[in-house]
């Protein structure tokens, strides 16, 4: 198990948890948007100083910031 933030490019993970998220609005929106247990995940981009990524889940892209990223647990 691991943070997604540590996670290769271009590679699928299963989410485990979301971990310490900042707020519960935060946390209810990333699940709305599907970050489910057992969701498939993929970490498309890195931007060069890694505060912000390039996430692909249940077909679409999204942008996510350092903090939230580094939240969500993976395998």
């Amino acid at each position: 198990m691991q943070r997604l933030s540590e996670c290769k490019e271009q590679k699928f993970y299963s989410i485990i948890k979301i971990d310490n998220v900042q707020s519960e609005k935060i946390r209810r929106r990333l699940y709305d948007l599907g970050f489910l247990s057992g969701q498939r995940i993929r970490v498309v981009y890195k931007s060069l100083l890694k505060k912000a990524y390039m996430i692909e889940i249940r077909g679409y892209t999204l942008s996510l910031r350092n903090t939230i990223v580094n939240a969500i647990m993976v395998e």
